[in-house]
């Protein structure tokens, strides 16, 4: 649901929690080519539709899934996936229209960006390929031993280390995990739908891709 229209909201926010894969950067599609040939390589059915299903959850849910549903060993699957899945930056697909262009203006505009993924130390070179590096004061990673989403842990910690106003802070993801760690922390949670079905859940805003957000900050959408 959306709790009150989006222009308004992020006029008001100061402070951006991003996440990572499928928020920022448009990394799922090739997750799931490569999820869908390594089981189709093993002789057995893999649907893109229902692959994306199961990683709104994470990508364990993916692989224990298609294992118990087809007999499939587990250690044989994460072997071939990961021999077929390079791990290259531009392989991985590149920031989302706008990704860019809306965390500088956040920054132009005298605001702030954070990140919490559930990437561990990967996520360094990826985003220093594409340069979007520069532009958060506070990222944290798996690698810094805070718990998985939906765990509000890594959000307390962002909130008391930079003293970010909760209500001036808004949790952006495109899982439900996302924003239930942030709704758990006590700050505003935005849900990016990225133009895809989803399965409602309760959220301050929800919006379809981060053109919105970019455009409600004041950058000319082309």
């Amino acid at each position: 649901m959306n709790g009150f229209p989006t222009a308004a909201a992020f006029a008001d926010i100061d402070n951006y929690i991003w996440d990572f894969d499928g928020t920022l950067y448009n990394t799922y599609d090739y997750t799931i080519e490569c999820f869908c040939r390594a089981v189709r390589e093993l002789g057995f059915p893999a649907d893109e539709a229902k692959v994306y299903s199961l990683m709104m959850n994470n990508i364990g849910a993916a692989f224990t899934g298609y294992c118990t549903e087809y007999g499939i060993d587990f250690e044989t699957l994460k072997k071939t996936y990961n021999r077929i899945k390079r791990y290259d930056p531009v392989s991985q697909g590149g920031p989302f229209p706008y990704a860019k262009e809306v965390l500088r203006l956040v920054r132009q505009n005298g605001k702030r960006n954070f990140m919490f993924t559930h990437r561990s130390k990967d996520l360094y070179p990826i985003m220093g390929y594409w340069e979007t590096d520069r532009d958060f004061d506070g990222i944290v990673t798996m690698a810094d031993g805070f718990p998985a989403k939906p765990a509000p842990d890594a959000v307390l910690y962002l909130v008391k280390e930079y003293s970010l106003d909760p209500k001036r802070t808004v949790m952006v993801g495109d899982r439900e995990v996302d924003v239930a760690s942030g709704a758990s922390a006590g700050v505003l949670t935005c849900h990016v739908t990225n133009l895809k079905p989803y399965k409602d859940f309760p959220c301050d805003i929800r919006i379809g891709t981060l053109r919105e957000i970019y455009s409600a900050l004041g950058g000319k959408c082309v």
